[in-house]
């Protein structure tokens, strides 16, 4: 039945993925702006109309637009994500140099934003009416409430301008004489500006979540044969995971987009920053890869996430089964 459950997530994962991008192809063609003249940047004033036309004809974009989504659709699926209209290199070899820092800067921020509301959490939610309980609501209303673009630059200020400690912008290069440490240099601001600005709110649905598991009968009875702490904590903490990470899987889309902000404050070289750059400069074929990729990482990381409830849930075994 596990393997049944997989087919199923997988079918619905390429199902919003097609969406996704049939959505963003043709609101990318609605948007105002010419691609040959932003192709050209500054020198785009000193195009004819004749000159235009060829170069739409050249990259197809005089085509009817559901014709060129399909001639798009039917490359992608083959693994040609086109050529780059800026650079005039492969879609797929661009989206791979800067997979790597996307994952870097997702995974770690991810990381300690799980480890961080777990145990911020557990701590209010176990406490409740406590110093932990009352504290963790405030703050979590005030660090959800700082813009992170705001709090990159007070950021930047202060460690990179004043103090002089941290790269003010960048990504490093393993590859480079710094070595791994030295890309962590890099890696500390943007990284800390998504954590500081996430953990609080995981946090505060977490200890939410707990005060009102601690509350149902199933822990009034076990206290009330003696059962050990112990033992009811970890089952609190079991059952109030499962909303907690059903949360995560929600918001993982909006804190990827989040993200984007950060990439881009502090140039740091990943996805966010390339659809930036791609949307400025109406690069379609690698604004279409861009955003197929990030759907990709979204898709995968909601699969891992519905996982692990399926494993923790026995009523989502139960209704598979059925």
């Amino acid at each position: 039945m596990t393997v049944k459950w997989i087919g199923k997530r997988m079918v619905m994962g390429i199902i919003v993925l097609f969406i996704v991008s049939f959505l963003s192809f043709f609101i990318m063609h609605a948007a105002p702006g010419d691609p040959a003249a932003a192709f050209y940047g500054g020198n785009a004033q000193t195009l004819n109309a004749a000159e235009k036309e060829r170069i739409s004809r050249v990259f197809a974009l005089d085509r009817p637009v559901i014709a060129q989504y399909g001639t798009w659709l039917a490359e992608t699926v083959k693994g040609n994500l086109g050529i780059s209209y800026k650079e005039g290199r492969p879609v797929s070899t661009i989206l791979l140099e800067r997979l790597p820092n996307t994952l870097l800067l997702f995974g770690t921020t991810l990381f300690f934003i799980i480890i961080g509301s777990i145990w911020l959490g557990t701590a209010a939610g176990m406490k409740a009416g406590s110093l932990w309980d009352k504290g963790l609501s405030t703050v979590s209303i005030v660090t959800s409430s700082i813009p992170a673009f705001w709090l990159g630059i007070l950021f930047i200020s202060f460690f990179a301008v004043k103090l002089g400690i941290l790269p003010s912008s960048g990504t490093g290069d393993i590859g480079d004489e710094g070595g791994f440490l030295d890309k962590l240099r890099y890696l500390i601001m943007p990284a800390t500006v998504i954590i500081f600005t996430h953990v609080g709110i995981y946090a505060r649905f977490l200890q939410e979540s707990i005060k009102v598991e601690s509350q149902n009968y199933y822990v009034t009875v076990a206290r009330a044969n003696g059962v050990a702490d112990q033992v009811i904590r970890k089952g609190i903490l079991r059952n109030a995971s499962i909303p907690y990470l059903n949360y995560i899987g929600m918001t993982i889309p909006s804190f990827f987009g989040g993200s984007i902000i950060v990439e881009s404050l502090f140039s740091w070289a990943g996805l966010g920053q390339l659809t930036v750059k791609a949307v400025v400069t109406k690069d379609f074929p690698l604004l279409m890869g861009s955003i197929l990729l990030t759907g990709l990482i979204v898709v995968v990381s909601l699969f891992v996430i519905d996982l692990i409830m399926y494993m923790l849930n026995p009523k989502l075994r139960k209704g598979d089964a059925r």
